[in-house]
């Protein structure tokens, strides 16, 4: 696909008022790509460093006011913030921070689940300008997408997102890595499989992903038996040059958020309530513990209307602030995501 969908913003209607701003954020050394109307709308937009030996991982997701992701009867994520009566222009700004979020992303994880929902779907910028800043920083017009299977029975093998989406890739486990050998009906090539991030050779899979990109699609296997590790595919697409990714699965937002690896997280705030069972971070997934918890710190507060607000968190583990300048030292400064 030469080119994507994109949505005719019209950033007057979106525009958002910054109501805090972390002081450490004017020195993040990472320039987010930004358009000219993304500063108008949002204000700059600046990231920590990345690290060397992993990809730093953000994520971006609408709940309602008691944390809801979704709704009962009908699970389509976007639904949260479509449903504000009180602020609908809310909900188009809540999309088109995502886009702006993605536009920084080398890469994108989505669950089997959106090849699902979505069987004709693409993953892209819906913002022109935004998708024009990308190419101008040398990167694709699109992020790779990275979709996440634990054990390959849930992948749709004839679904087009697999001919829409030029930069694909899928990530699973050794018990995935058969049911693809069994299905798989397009060019593919193995990275792996790694039990571990120590038996991750970041030279080799460069060479790998390097021989065999826009070729055949690459499969990332890691873990054991019908799981995979996220620190060994962490360090994998570092290797393949994947600086930053965005985390677009809730099950997978949250299984990283339980093990340190998610950086940070912008949760758009939907001022409408849901309640009950209805969807919510890591459903039926174990739960953090009253001893055992991530905390987070706010980098930035926008509000669209008192309706409709936009956080932006980085995530803290152990007491430790995930980007403070002791774990910067090895990134780039000044260089764009």
């Amino acid at each position: 696909m030469s080119s994507y969908p994109k949505i005719p913003y019209e950033y007057d209607r979106i525009r958002l008022t910054c109501l805090f701003e972390h002081p450490d954020v004017a020195g993040f050394p990472v320039a987010g790509v930004q358009s000219p109307e993304a500063r108008e709308v949002f204000g700059e937009l600046r990231f920590p460093a990345c690290p060397e030996d992993r990809t730093y991982t953000t994520a971006s997701f609408v709940t309602s006011v008691d944390g809801k992701i979704a709704f009962g009867d009908n699970p389509a994520g976007p639904l949260v913030a479509q449903a504000n009566r009180m602020d609908p222009d809310g909900a188009m700004a809540d999309f088109w921070v995502l886009n702006l979020m993605r536009a920084s992303a080398d890469a994108i994880f989505a669950g089997a689940g959106t090849m699902h929902k979505e069987p004709d779907g693409v993953v892209c910028i819906f913002d022109q300008g935004l998708e024009d800043a990308r190419v101008a920083a040398g990167k694709d017009p699109v992020p790779w997408v990275i979709i996440m299977s634990l054990d390959g029975t849930d992948l749709r093998f004839e679904d087009t997102m697999f001919d829409n989406q030029p930069v694909i890739m899928i990530c699973t486990s050794p018990a995935g890595l058969e049911v693809i050998r069994e299905k798989m009906n397009r060019d593919y090539f193995v990275v792996g499989p790694y039990e571990s991030s120590r038996e991750v050779d970041p030279e080799e899979v460069s060479r790998l992903f390097h021989e065999n990109r826009g070729k055949r699609i690459p499969v990332i296997v890691t873990g054991q038996g019908s799981m995979t590790d996220s620190p060994a595919i962490l360090r994998v697409t570092r290797a393949m040059g994947i600086r930053s990714a965005m985390v677009e699965s809730p099950s997978y937002c949250h299984s990283l958020l339980r093990q340190g690896l998610l950086d940070e997280m912008t949760l758009n705030y939907s001022c409408l309530y849901i309640g009950g069972t209805a969807p919510g971070f890591g459903m039926g997934m174990e739960p953090a513990t009253s001893l055992n918890h991530p905390h987070t710190e706010m980098l930035s507060l926008h509000m669209h209307s008192p309706s409709f607000f936009y956080f932006r968190h980085r995530l803290v583990y152990d007491g430790s602030l995930q980007g403070s300048p002791e774990t910067q030292e090895s990134g780039t400064a000044g260089e764009a995501f």
